[in-house]
């Protein structure tokens, strides 16, 4: 075998796909935090006919800073627009659980799909 091809493929194997999370796929977590445990969310629907999610969030290590968004999707899967949708921002503290709730903007929404941006130390 020819040496000089080893540091090649060493890239190529580094830059393969990374793995697909475990879970539900409406959750978007970045980056992945060690240690964090996330509960598949529970969703529901108000006797007004608008969806709930709530997601609880493990954190057995340091406190840090968590920003979230959830945006809300129409019954073609279009993203609608909504002050719902916005940026929100909590804090993670250490040896808790953090519950996220989100609301949708109508009654029209028919999915979900939540972003969680951990900023570890």
């Amino acid at each position: 075998m020819n040496l000089r091809f080893i540091p090649a493929l060493l890239l190529v194997a580094a830059c393969q796909a990374p793995v697909p999370q475990r879970g539900d796929p409406r959750l978007i977590l970045t980056p992945n935090v060690q240690g964090l445990s996330i509960s598949e969310p529970s969703v529901a629907t108000g006797p007004d006919g608008r969806m709930r999610v709530t997601v609880n969030i493990f954190n057995p290590g340091g406190d840090f800073p968590l920003r979230y968004q959830t945006d809300w999707l129409d019954s073609s899967g279009r993203p609608m627009s909504s002050l719902q949708s916005r940026p929100a921002f909590r804090s993670l503290a250490r040896a808790t659980v953090t519950s996220i709730d989100a609301d949708a903007p109508s009654p029209a929404a028919r999915d979900f799909r939540m972003t969680l941006d951990v900023d570890s130390p």
